[in-house]
């Protein structure tokens, strides 16, 4: 689970736990649970975007937890939530990536 601010201090962090998420051998999805955010900048945005993008070349899924937050308001805003896979749970037994 991410928590607080994704801004520029944070995001190499983000960027690193989601990356090697996706390298995770029969992994069919990463889970990003980002409930707890409490705002997000331009360069987590556009880490969003570049993960989702190598997600899909290596025939995975980014998956993003969120309760109508920072996250899913700034994707909103930037007109391109519909590009996301975002849920509200995670169901018990789906594959768990970074959190």
């Amino acid at each position: 689970m991410w928590a607080g601010d994704v801004d520029w201090q944070t995001v190499g962090r983000l960027r690193e736990a989601l990356f090697d998420g996706l390298e995770v051998a029969g992994k069919t999805s990463v889970h990003l649970d980002v409930r707890a955010v409490t705002s997000i900048g331009r360069g987590g945005a556009a880490l969003l975007i570049g993960a989702n993008h190598r997600a899909s070349a290596v025939g995975r899924r980014l998956l993003i937890v969120d309760s109508h937050g920072p996250v899913t308001s700034a994707l909103a805003a930037l007109h391109i939530l519909r590009d996301f896979n975002v849920t509200q749970l995670i169901a018990s037994g789906q594959d768990r990536g970074s959190q």
